[in-house]
């Protein structure tokens, strides 16, 4: 079911919107090459305007409102997005580990749409396949700080973008207190936090050829270190036979992209990590598991 567009439209919301077409041609692009699509007009923002509590209301094509790790506010010009009936969050263009970010204007289009096609999204993550015709979106489980905070990727491939509760830096707290540094844990993966940007897991004991089992019901977060490595055993990242060591472990290079992909898409992951000194994912080793 669309979105319903209203009959009338005042003339403070078009004097409005070519207002901001303005401001925003004046901002410019920060899209990559090939992946930003033109300005909207006047009408076309208009008409983004009249989604009632769906997508932003302008487009945006970039601009200079820097959220944390080289992402983009997006809403810092275009206004902040939401589903019918759910906190409005910033829409923030990722900045991916090659240094990919896409423009704004194709953000306000990927999440827009996707907010159109939730009464035919898939299970409790309301995942949509085919958004703008390559990307895919999907709504993260509900936790402290992201209240359904929504992740849309395009599968191999680094662009990325995610909407945020509005101020959230992306870093983890102040002071927290370190849980496992200078240690190697065996763990289920079970979720990625983009708001505070941890991955959540809990803590297994594994046995070489054996079965896994919980140590305890709690849940962990860590960060993953900036330029750390993550190796595939079949699943992280697919290939034509399994690539393990002689314990087991994965040893095909992959990349942290990869990872956060499969724990938003809500795929769990069996892994060893090595977590550095100051409680940073340094590793990651997929465990192998028939």
């Amino acid at each position: 079911m669309e979105f319903t567009t209203k009959k009338t439209i005042k003339m403070a919301i078009v004097g409005g919107a070519v207002a901001a077409t303005a401001l925003l041609s004046a901002c410019g692009g920060n899209g990559v090459a090939g992946n930003s699509s033109p300005i909207r007009n006047a009408a076309e923002t208009a008409a983004i305007e009249q989604v009632p509590d769906g997508g932003g209301q302008g487009a945006a094509a970039g601009g200079t409102g820097a959220a944390s790790n080289g992402d983009v506010n997006c809403s810092e010009h275009g206004g902040q997005v939401g589903a019918p009936g759910r906190q409005k969050m910033d829409l923030i263009a990722v900045a991916a580990t090659d240094g990919t970010t896409p423009g704004c204007t194709e953000a306000y289009n990927v999440i827009t749409e996707y907010f159109q096609k939730l009464p035919q999204a898939e299970g409790p993550g309301e995942r949509v396949l085919d958004v703008q015709g390559r990307w895919t979106c999907a709504r993260q489980a509900d936790s402290a700080g992201a209240q359904g905070a929504v992740v849309c990727g395009v599968p191999n491939d680094s662009l990325q973008l995610e909407t945020r509760p509005s101020g959230g830096t992306g870093k983890a707290p102040e002071g927290q207190v370190r849980k496992f540094p200078n240690s190697t844990q065996s763990v289920q993966f079970t979720g990625y936090d983009a708001s505070v940007r941890m991955v959540r897991f809990q803590l297994i004991t594994h046995q070489k050829g054996g079965q896994s089992a919980p140590v305890d019901s709690k849940t962990y977060r860590l960060p993953l270190q900036k330029g750390g490595e993550v190796f595939s055993a079949a699943t992280l990242c697919p290939g034509e036979s399994v690539t393990i060591d002689d314990q087991g472990y994965g040893d095909q290079p992959c990349g942290q992209e990869q990872l956060i992909q499969q724990l938003k898409y809500g795929n769990p992951v069996l892994a060893q990590i090595s977590v550095n000194g100051d409680d940073r994912i340094a590793t990651v080793k997929e465990i192998y598991h028939p």
